[in-house]
Formats: C-alpha cells, sequence, structure tokens
C-alpha cells in the first residue's frame, strides 16, 4: 500500500515538473513578450535598467520583443542587479563587480526558472566596465546556456 501511494506521488511529482518545463518553453519562445522587472539590490546603479534593454534588443539575444506594461507581456523577466566596490580606474559608476541574477516568472508572478549568481568584472579585458561584462555573461551565460538549455533549445 505504501509503495503504491508513494509511486502515484512519484509519477504525480513527474507530470508537475514536465508540465512547468512545457509552460517555460512556450513562455520564452522566441517573438513573445517580455516585461522586464529591474531589481536594483542597493539602489545604486540606475543606469542598469537601460543597459539590461540594450543587452536584450543587442544582436546577440534580441528574442523577445520588451512591453512597457506588464499586462501586456507573455510573462516577466526579473533581473537583479547588485553593484559592489568602487572602480577606481575609470569614472564609470558601474562599480568594480557587478552581480546579476535573471528570473523567469509568469503574469501571477510565480517564478519557473531562475539562474545562477554572475559576475561582471572591472578590468582592461571589459573596457573597465563591470555593467557590460554583467550584461554580457546575463545574455551568454544565464539565459543562451543556462534557461535556452533547460528548454532543449540551441543559441542563434
Amino acid at each position: 500500500m505504501k509503495r503504491t501511494i508513494f509511486t502515484i506521488i512519484l509519477l504525480n511529482l513527474a507530470y508537475l515538473i514536465n508540465a512547468q518545463e512545457k509552460t517555460l518553453k512556450e513562455l520564452i519562445a522566441e517573438g513573445n513578450k517580455v516585461y522586464v522587472e529591474f531589481i536594483d539590490v542597493k539602489k545604486n546603479i540606475p543606469e542598469a535598467q537601460n543597459a539590461i534593454n540594450t543587452a536584450l534588443k543587442g544582436e546577440e539575444w534580441n528574442r523577445w520583443t520588451l512591453v512597457e506594461k506588464k499586462e501586456s507581456a507573455d510573462f516577466i523577466l526579473k533581473v537583479s542587479v547588485e553593484k559592489k566596490g568602487v572602480n577606481l580606474l575609470s569614472m564609470a559608476s558601474d562599480g568594480a563587480r557587478i552581480r546579476v541574477i535573471t528570473e523567469v516568472c509568469n503574469l501571477k508572478g510565480q517564478s519557473l526558472w531562475k539562474s545562477k549568481r554572475y559576475q561582471g568584472n572591472a578590468s582592461i579585458f571589459t573596457g573597465f566596465s563591470a555593467l557590460d561584462d554583467a550584461m554580457r555573461k546575463m545574455i551568454r551565460r544565464a539565459l543562451g546556456d543556462e534557461l535556452l538549455k533547460k528548454c532543449g533549445e540551441k543559441k542563434k
């Protein structure tokens, strides 16, 4: 009896996980509308909103249509950005390190997928821009490698 109940529970969990992945794949399909919810963790990098939008519209990604109202979107992309340290090598205010985490949510706000945390660094290789480096990692690693692989899709 216990085995039967346990088996039924496992089958239900497998079904729910599979249903969630199908929903995620449908939501992130190319051409869908996305509302970007920007979270400035320490409220010290407001220019990140424009950097996020530019990265999502750039040649490397440009997969979704960005909308300004949640009601007209197919899903929500939460992007959490945190500035650490000070970039002494340039006059830019983007810090020495910028950490970014992305999350896909449905319109009810339920999280369907969350990326690892990626860190952009200010260095000679990144043009001393931690923000630009963090945005590249958000596109290439978080969205490109993690999200698309989870949904069984390939990058462009």
